[in-house]
């Protein structure tokens, strides 16, 4: 028959780990029962909140110009031959609005170093003069004297008296205000042949 004393030890034993037990739900128990120390919230700094703007308006949009139809800075002069011309203008009364080439005919319509300045319409001339047959950088001056257009012709040329062969040349100006055909100078400085 088992003795006492190992059953008493058994009891002893399991009365030891009750109370064990007990004293750790105990404290469980009262640590569930607290409430919990507030951790400190955090503080936010201020920051800059875009205020909500409405949408951007767009600024008034550029008015397209219209390509100038005006002076070109090179004209390439109609001839009947297979190389035109070029022509420069410079403009000194800023009164010129456009310029273009007319069609020159065969031939010698003037002689060397003289023009004929022909009406077109009260603002708007042709010239015609002319120049050596073929390519050629010519430069016309266009200045003013007593208001009425003066017209310089910077262009290789013959000596005097020449019967050198040449071709027309024909230019068609229009100007801001009237123009009489009658009236307006031309003039040709080269005198020889500058080649």
């Amino acid at each position: 028959m088992p003795t006492t004393r190992v059953n008493l030890s058994r009891v002893v034993g399991a009365g030891v780990t009750a109370v064990a037990l007990a004293a750790v739900v105990g404290a469980v128990a009262i640590g569930a029962g607290q409430q919990p120390a507030k951790a400190p919230t955090p503080t936010v700094s201020p920051t800059s909140t875009p205020t909500p703007t409405s949408p951007a308006t767009p600024g008034p949009r550029p008015v397209p110009t219209a390509t100038p139809v005006g002076v070109p800075s090179i004209i390439v002069l109609d001839t009947i031959n297979d190389q035109d011309p070029r022509l420069a203008i410079d403009d000194q009364t800023g009164r010129l609005v456009t310029a273009r080439s007319g069609q020159g005919g065969d031939g010698m319509s003037v002689r060397w170093n003289s023009a004929r300045v022909d009406q077109v319409d009260p603002t708007t001339i042709q010239v015609t003069w002319v120049g050596f047959p073929g390519e050629e950088d010519v430069v016309l001056t266009v200045d003013a004297k007593d208001g009425t257009p003066v017209l310089i012709f910077d262009q290789k040329a013959p000596y005097a008296n020449t019967d050198a062969l040449g071709a027309d040349r024909v230019l068609i100006l229009t100007f801001d205000s009237p123009v009489d055909a009658t009236k307006v100078d031309v003039g040709f400085p080269s005198v020889e042949a500058s080649f």
